[in-house]
């Protein structure tokens, strides 16, 4: 009897599987894959890049301060959506959703989660899915925002070594009216962006305001019949310009007729707009929420000052 008590008290401290599906496994093992890539070449193309922002080692965890850090945040979420298994989570999401083999997914991302945006590209290649992908420049804190080593260059590295395959189809500066008029830095980051865009094979735009860019991203988005639609960050292309309908929108798997859309209109959010549309959504920003539904583990305490 004190055998089998002994038991059960070590069976309950062990931490609770998180996936039971193994596809959620696999893709989990590839974005650990992908990691060491990023942080090798990182170290390589960003020398002075101080260690301690990532302390993983993901290459996925930015800087407090850039040119491109367009808002606060914190380093506890950026670290917590750039763990492995966060690409597991996202792919139970999308399992959840009832996405199929060979079936397309939209992807809007800003750079503030670079750990969000690779979770999504693993998890899509790890479920056969095609992705239509929109990217935005600007980040919050320790976010996408090493100027040396943005996501479309992280992007790069990873189909170089043959890990991902996934292409940005839509490339914007992201911040204010998506024109990253204003950073932390009180700076107008446009000339530091519109010099990142010159290199960059991809259809890069500048649009003329929020109103262009939204167009730009339906027109990408109903290139396709879509069976899911992930947000990652928290743009207000995404979540809509309302702040009082954008926070009532849950994290994680979003299902049509789950919530009540506002009224049509141009600036209420592509969540929004895919939700009526009959098409389920994953909205990745509130991390500690996502984290919780997978049993991940999410730090906290004091954020760091490292600069």
């Amino acid at each position: 009897m004190k055998k089998w008590l002994l038991f059960v008290l070590l069976l309950a401290a062990l931490p609770a599987r998180a996936f039971d599906d193994p596809r959620q496994e696999a893709a989990a093992e590839l974005m650990r894959q992908c990691e060491a890539v990023l942080w090798k070449e990182k170290r390589t193309r960003v020398p002075g890049f101080d260690e301690r922002c990532d302390p993983g080692h993901t290459g996925l965890v930015g800087m407090m301060i850039s040119p491109l850090t367009t808002t606060p945040g914190s380093w506890h979420d950026k670290r917590a959506a750039a763990q492995p298994e966060m690409a597991g989570a996202v792919a139970g999401y999308l399992i959840r959703a009832g996405v199929k083999e060979g079936d397309w997914i939209g992807v809007n991302s800003t750079s503030s989660y670079p750990g969000f945006t690779l979770s999504v590209l693993c998890a899509a290649k790890t479920l056969g899915l095609n992705t239509l992908f929109a990217l935005s420049y600007g980040s919050s804190q320790w976010g996408g925002n090493v100027p040396e080593f943005t996501v479309p260059v992280m992007l790069d590295v990873l189909r170089a070594a043959g890990l991902l395959d996934a292409r940005i189809d839509l490339l914007t500066p992201g911040g204010i009216e998506d024109r990253i008029r204003k950073n932390l830095l009180e700076e107008n980051a446009l000339p530091v962006v519109r010099r990142l865009m010159g290199d960059r094979p991809e259809t890069c735009l500048v649009p003329q305001g929020h109103r262009a860019s939204m167009a730009a991203r339906q027109a990408l988005f109903a290139g396709r019949t879509l069976k899911a639609f992930v947000s990652c960050g928290g743009s207000w292309l995404s979540m809509g310009r309302e702040m009082e309908h954008a926070v009532k929108l849950p994290h994680g798997l979003i299902l049509p007729g789950q919530i009540e859309a506002p009224p049509a209109a141009w600036n209420r959010g592509l969540i929004y707009d895919h939700l009526e549309r009959g098409v389920p959504c994953v909205h990745l920003l509130f991390t500690r929420g996502v984290c919780a539904d997978w049993n991940l583990p999410h730090s906290s305490g004091p954020e760091p000052d490292f600069e």
